[in-house]
């Protein structure tokens, strides 16, 4: 009677883990998939994602509407950035990026565009920009928490409709 008591207690464990392997690796796998595993085209993409910022995470009606950019090349630099002169995040893409990446840098420049509603706003920017840099200028620091923060949970709206 012990013995099958120390049958099912190990089965039960070896199961647990071989859930647990599978649930892990699926994650792993979708979180690393690129963009070239898309089922949708990369321009819905950026939509989609820029209709949940705008639902999740507002801003006012006045400061307009907000326009994108997809270039089909890397930048030696950069990953995308925010135009805010124009409103316009400008998005840089190759099939080897990987979507929560681009995810990451289109929630960043989403954030760029909350934070700087005013002309006098992004004045103050490239202010402080040149007086301490890029690394810790506040603006930059909000926007790759905001990014890395919301990031994850974009990706799980859209994953089943992407992959």
């Amino acid at each position: 009677m012990v013995e099958i008591g120390f049958i099912f207690y190990f089965l039960t464990l070896f199961l647990i883990y071989v859930v647990m392997t599978i649930r892990d690796s699926l994650i792993k796998k979708n979180k690393s998939a690129k963009i070239r595993d898309l089922k949708i085209s990369k321009k819905k993409m950026v939509e989609n994602v820029l209709h949940w910022c705008e639902l999740n995470h507002s801003i006012p009606k006045y400061r307009g509407k907000l326009s994108y950019e997809i270039r089909y090349y890397n930048h030696t630099k950069l990953e995308g950035y925010y135009c805010a002169y124009t409103r316009t995040i400008i998005l840089y893409l190759n099939n080897e990026k990987t979507i929560i990446d681009i995810l990451d840098t289109l929630l960043h420049e989403y954030k760029h565009h909350i934070d700087m509603r005013t002309q006098k706003e992004v004045k103050q920017y490239f202010k402080v920009l040149d007086e301490i840099g890029y690394d810790d200028h506040p603006f930059e620091k909000a926007a790759r928490l905001f990014a890395q923060k919301y990031r994850d949970e974009c990706f799980k709206t859209f994953k089943d409709n992407w992959l």
